[in-house]
């Protein structure tokens, strides 16, 4: 009797490719930056955005990375909208 093999197809990095461009187009787009931009100016590490998003899919998958965009997005929103309007909060 053979034992079949089960081919599992990992499509985890397809997945965060995808939501890596979006997360990239959605950065440029709303503050006409680049992710290198945005670590600059935060003084962020080079790595830094992105562990934070692999963190969030491994901790949820694909959808709880998506709300970590959102969340990060909308952090930069508060940060810029402070910085244009010489708020200090």
């Amino acid at each position: 009797m053979r034992k079949r093999k089960n081919n599992i197809i990992d499509l985890s990095f397809y997945i965060k490719k995808k939501i890596y461009n979006e997360f990239h187009a959605m950065v440029y787009k709303e503050f006409n930056k680049s992710i290198a931009d945005i670590n600059y100016y935060f003084r962020y590490d080079d790595n830094h955005l992105f562990e934070i998003l692999e963190g969030a899919f491994d901790e949820g998958g694909p959808m709880k990375m998506r709300e970590e965009v959102g969340y990060t997005i909308q952090s930069f929103v508060l940060e810029f909208s402070k910085k244009e309007n010489n708020l200090i909060i």
